[in-house]
């Protein structure tokens, strides 16, 4: 699974090097941040599919120690705080005028990297495994 994310920062960085701004008619405009947004969403997607090898690799051993239904609803509870506080320190640093600055005008340069990055710490995660 760790192809997808290398493969994904790989296609950005041959978009950010070959990226030509030209002018072009509103409408192809409209069509292409349709398009640019629907392939977004399949970018994260995949991502996050790819991410989640390891999570399986840990919830499938550690369900079956905490097999009541008040520990499962603990584990369930915890796994979802810590999901919501996460997001919410996201949600917060994007936000925030001082760093959302800096990731708008350095995050498109960044995150083929960071996917390419990603794509390699999952691939050494398998093959240790």
């Amino acid at each position: 699974m760790g192809v997808i994310p290398i493969a994904i920062g790989i296609k950005n960085l041959i978009e950010l090097r070959s990226k030509n701004k030209s002018l072009s008619l509103p409408r192809q405009v409209v069509q292409e941040k349709k398009n640019k947004s629907f392939l977004s969403f399949l970018t994260v997607a995949a991502v996050t599919f790819s991410n989640g090898g390891d999570n399986i690799g840990v919830y499938i051993p550690l369900f079956p120690n905490y097999n009541t239904t008040s520990q499962i609803t603990g584990l369930v509870a915890v796994f979802m705080m810590m999901t919501a506080i996460w997001c919410l320190a996201a949600y917060y640093f994007v936000n925030h005028p001082l760093v959302a600055s800096r990731i708008r005008r350095i995050g498109n340069i960044i995150l083929p990297f960071v996917l390419i990055g990603l794509g390699i710490y999952i691939l050494t995660g398998f093959l240790l495994v």
